[in-house]
């Protein structure tokens, strides 16, 4: 939690920084100039919001763990606001008061919120599988992440991964992109987060990654048959083969495991990151062999004990 405390500690200088900028412009500039500095700033947010926030180049301009402390800008915006708001002469003192002190609570508030909450009690790995099924309805995204680092050789469990990536009713792909780059350092392997188009992915070309998708509003038309309602997040693991039109992959949901995607299922996609693992040396990343694990091996015996611990686990 080293990194997240420096993270926020950092992001409060800034937010004190913005809002000591902010009073200092009210008190000394003309009307002018802080009507030009307020609406360069909400310009500065607009470009935010459309092009960085919630993007995998949040992840290439800021590569650490933090990053999801570290790209939120917006609470350093509301500060500069709260600056300006509590020098205002053309508002009563008690207005001002309540509402600077209601804007820094928000800004606090989103500052921490990745913070806040407790992650899910997930099930200890039962059996040798490099892909293990998530045991929560939370966790599809760290058990990918659990899984993609077996398969790099790196020890992982979907309940260290709930942890390290932040889970909470969710996961963010910030905190998947945290967990992983916690894992793989002082490894040959190193995280990068790219946003790929619908179009390949109905090509079939994610390599080996952990997908974080989002359905569109077709894919309510076919809820009962895919699973999938209007606007659902769910993380899959590309496995980084296909032989037609299509994809394959690992669904982490207990009543599916490895499946052929074509492209009825895809194209009701609407976003997707991908999260994938690269060599510092260049070396390739190692292949995921299917065949040895059956179609679809969740039928396997030997997930009847796991079978009764879900049961119990929902208790």
């Amino acid at each position: 939690m080293l990194d997240l405390q420096l993270s926020l500690a950092g992001m409060i200088i800034l937010c004190v920084i913005a809002a000591t900028g902010g009073a200092e412009l009210q008190k000394k500039a003309a009307k002018g100039i802080v009507t030009a500095s307020l609406a360069g700033v909400c310009g500065l947010m607009a470009v935010y919001l459309i092009w960085i926030w919630d993007r995998p180049l949040l992840s290439r301009l800021l590569p650490f763990s933090g990053a999801i402390i570290l790209g939120n800008w917006l609470p350093v915006s509301g500060s500069f606001f709260v600056g300006i708001c509590i020098r205002t002469k053309r508002v009563a003192m008690a207005r001002r008061m309540i509402l600077t002190t209601m804007m820094a609570g928000l800004c606090g508030y989103s500052l921490a919120r990745p913070l806040l909450g407790d992650a899910p009690r997930c099930l200890p790995l039962m059996h040798d599988q490099l892909l293990d099924f998530q045991t929560t309805d939370s966790t599809c995204s760290v058990a990918c992440a659990a899984g993609l680092l077996r398969i790099h050789g790196i020890s992982a469990t979907e309940g260290e991964l709930a942890e390290l990536c932040l889970t909470r009713r969710g996961t963010h792909w910030l905190g998947v992109y945290r967990g992983l780059k916690l894992k793989t350092a002082g490894t040959e392997w190193d995280v990068i987060a790219e946003e790929i188009p619908a179009a390949e992915l109905v090509r079939g070309r994610p390599p080996l990654g952990i997908l974080s998708l989002t359905f569109g509003p077709e894919s309510a038309a076919r809820a009962a048959e895919s699973g999938f309602g209007t606007h659902v997040g769910h993380s899959v693991v590309s496995l980084g083969h296909c032989q037609r039109a299509g994809l394959t992959v690992f669904d982490p949901s207990p009543d599916y495991g490895i499946e052929f995607w074509d492209s009825t299922v895809l194209q009701d996609i609407e976003a997707c990151i991908l999260l994938r693992l690269v060599s510092r040396r260049g070396s390739p990343s190692p292949q995921f062999d299917i065949a040895a694990y059956g179609q679809p091996y969740w039928k396997n015996p030997r997930f009847a004990q796991r079978d009764e611990l879900f049961a119990r686990h929902g208790e």
